[in-house]
């Protein structure tokens, strides 16, 4: 009871303090409990009023069967409490009476007694149906709990509200969803990822080391805010470049996607040399416009780090 208490109590103090989103679910939960906890006591305090007037009908027909032995010049052995009661649960039969509830049946030369059925299997058996009653009402008929498919449905509305917290007002960020942020601090934050993770590569200021300038007009893999977003999250096999899809969430990829479209056109001292296809130009005319651009150090230096 004590336990009980103090989870309604816990309930309702989380109530209390909860956001308004929060509020109608955490008052059925409280609801839900003080149902149960109203159940659950009123099922005691039967129990302990059964059981003292059970106390009392024993005290009096002790007292009438010891009256009776003495008239019947008998010695009365009076029967304990939990003795008396437990015979009355099984409702079991002397020995020396067994004949009584003989039944036509043999099998080996076992006759077979018509003996009542143990009190743990008709407590299972009865408190079956009562559960049975109190899921179906709770469940179907009251609503006090939700079924399964309001439940799925309640536990994806938290999971999206965790997810929207977590991304803030962007919502769902994806290759197909993201779109260039130039918010100082949105990119300030993907400044910061990029200089854990894309220096060592593309250098500070984005000019090109080992990976590709990232600055100019040329694109290996598309310069589009999404076709960079892909490119950072999937990798390019083969290369250097190793999707940061487990490492980085999709928020960060997103943030550093922005910072990297920002850098077009930063023109950083002594770049390295334009790889890839001019934007907006296909790769037939970019080859047909600069033959010879992609040189073989270049094809080399290109496969170990791609933007």
């Amino acid at each position: 009871m004590l336990a009980l208490a103090g989870t309604l109590l816990g309930n309702i103090t989380i109530a209390q303090t909860s956001t308004p989103s929060n509020t109608a679910f955490l008052n059925n939960e409280v609801a839900t409990n003080l149902v149960i906890g109203f159940i659950v006591l009123t099922f005691f305090i039967v129990l302990v009023v059964l059981f003292k007037v059970y106390q009392i009908l024993y005290t009096v027909m002790s007292k009438e069967e010891e009256e009776k032995a003495a008239q019947a010049g008998k010695n009365y052995k009076p029967v304990g409490l939990w003795t008396s009661l437990f015979a009355s649960w099984t409702k079991a039969v002397p020995l020396e009476e067994e004949k009584s509830i003989e039944l036509d049946h043999e099998y080996d030369g076992i006759k077979e007694l018509d003996n009542h059925l143990p009190p743990w299997w008709l407590a299972l058996f009865y408190g079956s149906i009562v559960f049975g009653v109190i899921y179906i009402f709770g469940y179907h008929v009251a609503g006090w709990w939700p079924l399964q498919d309001e439940e799925y449905a309640a536990e994806e509305a938290k999971a999206t509200e965790i997810i929207q917290a977590n991304l803030g007002t962007e919502g769902v960020i994806d290759e197909t969803t993201i779109t260039y942020n130039d918010d100082p601090a949105f990119l300030g934050e993907g400044k910061k990822v990029f200089d854990q993770i894309c220096m060592a590569c593309h250098r500070a200021d984005g000019g090109g080391s080992v990976g590709p300038n990232l600055t100019d007009n040329y694109w290996i893999h598309g310069g589009d805010i999404k076709d960079i977003f892909a490119t950072i999250k999937n990798g390019v096999p083969g290369t250097s470049m190793t999707s940061w899809e487990k490492a980085l969430s999709a928020k960060q990829i997103g943030q550093v996607s922005s910072f990297v479209y920002s850098l077009k056109g930063t023109n950083p001292p002594d770049p390295k040399a334009p790889e890839g296809v001019e934007e907006g130009q296909s790769n037939q005319e970019s080859v047909d416009e600069k033959p010879g651009q992609q040189s073989a150090d270049t094809t080399e230096i290109a496969t170990e780090g791609q933007n």
